[in-house]
């Protein structure tokens, strides 16, 4: 009986800004091959989710051994939703009747009670820190839903879509993923923190595979809820520290949004515009720091999981950024675990705040057989050097120190692009 693989492959397929990678694990007889979906969702570029539900389907011979939702936003989740009946990509995934399907212990649904019930909890002075933060997320994502529903008022003259709009998408609760991935599984799901059980690990079915949960931590091992908007860990000049921070007071003389007002100029009275034009600016800044807060809380929940097979060290952190991270490397004996990554999926679609600098530097085989995977799509968040996904700087890091393979070199073709030992 083999001990472990013969081989491994990652397929990174192209859905534009969102994560879909296929982990296959061959075996000799009479051992089955088995392979683990990790995200499978998209928000922008174009992505013909269906073919990629069709390949992914092919590859795995029509059975997948697990599914790893990374967090809830709707580009690592959006694929699972089956609201579409049969012929959707969630029921087509569902379809694959994979054994055990993994998630962060955020979406337990006992998480979810928590945060129904936490209202009445706290006039009975019972409601602590998790029920307090389940409520607070909950609350959030209501209101980006709300927002997101409303954002057609909030459209420039032209009707376009912008970052406002494509943050609420991406934080609404899609319930129809979350319901179908609680479901899919022929095991009960598990929700996992920092040093879980994995789940994934067996010597039956897949003999020869370690793997370790690294995030997110526990509520009460790391405040989560903390965010920084300016780091030294950060892949961003100095110079643009502070900014959003500044640009968000009517001191700096800045607007976060070009002129965009509600109606047409044409129908608004003379004497009315200068009111309505800051009353929408001000509206439309309130409604963005709320989902971008939410944003930023959702990416720290993610699960971090790093793949020990065949001597290779293959480590999927989904959108964790340094707060998640900040835990995890405090841990003893992880900055040395971490040295030795082979393979590393570029945390947030290469965005300047989640692989910070001394996770980076950890990685001692930089420019000696490091392989970099980054699934993303330029223009969709933010076009400002201090905020834009990728961040130059670090992709500039990337290309000369790791054999980067990026899906934005697929010019629209939805791949996969692969890497196999």
């Amino acid at each position: 009986m083999a001990k472990e693989p013969s081989s491994v492959k990652v397929r990174m397929y192209n859905v534009g800004f969102g994560d879909c990678f296929l982990l296959s694990f061959y075996y000799k007889k009479p051992l089955a091959d088995q392979h683990i979906l990790i995200d499978f969702g998209t928000v922008g570029g174009k992505a013909n989710m269906k073919a990629v539900a069709n390949d992914i389907k092919k590859q795995c011979g029509g059975k997948l051994y697990a599914v790893v939702a990374t967090h809830r936003h709707r580009d690592h989740i959006g694929g699972f939703s089956d609201a579409g009946g049969p012929a959707s990509t969630g029921a087509l995934i569902a379809s694959l009747k994979p054994e055990i399907v993994v998630q962060p212990w955020t979406e337990n649904p006992i998480a979810d009670a928590m945060a129904d019930s936490a209202p009445l909890l706290a006039k009975k002075r019972r409601a602590g820190d998790k029920r307090i933060f389940m409520a607070s997320l909950a609350a959030m994502t209501s209101f980006a839903e709300t927002t997101f529903n409303q954002v057609h008022n909030l459209r420039g003259e032209k009707g376009r879509a912008g970052t406002l709009e494509k943050l609420a998408l991406n934080n609404v609760k899609n319930l129809d993923a979350v319901n179908n991935l609680r479901s899919m599984g022929k095991r009960p799901p598990r929700f996992l923190q920092y040093n879980s059980a994995s789940g994934l690990e067996n010597s039956k079915l897949l003999p020869g595979v370690k793997v370790r949960v690294l995030g997110p931590p526990a509520l009460k091992d790391q405040n989560i809820k903390k965010y920084a908007k300016d780091s030294e860990e950060y892949w961003i000049s100095s110079k643009y520290w502070g900014l959003q921070d500044r640009a968000s007071k009517s001191s700096a003389g800045r607007n976060l949004f070009p002129r965009q007002p509600r109606f047409q100029r044409s129908r608004k009275p003379i004497h009315t515009r200068w009111f309505t034009n800051r009353a929408d600016g001000s509206l439309k800044r309130n409604a963005l720091s709320i989902v971008t807060v939410l944003d930023d809380f959702l990416n720290n929940t993610s699960l971090i999981l790093l793949f020990e097979v065949k001597g290779k060290k293959l480590l999927f952190p989904g959108d964790a950024q340094l707060e998640n991270w900040s835990y995890a490397l405090e841990q003893k004996g992880i900055k040395k675990l971490l040295q030795g990554v082979d393979l590393y999926k570029v945390g947030h679609h290469g965005s300047r705040n989640a692989t910070p600098k001394q996770l980076w530097e950890l990685f001692d085989k930089r420019k000696h057989g490091l392989t970099t995977m980054m699934s993303t799509s330029p223009g969709v968040y933010h076009k400002s050097e201090e905020g834009k996904v990728p961040a130059a700087r670090l992709v500039r890091a990337l290309g000369s120190q790791s054999k980067l393979k990026d899906t934005q070199k697929l010019k629209g073709a939805r791949g996969p692009l692969e890497f196999e030992f």
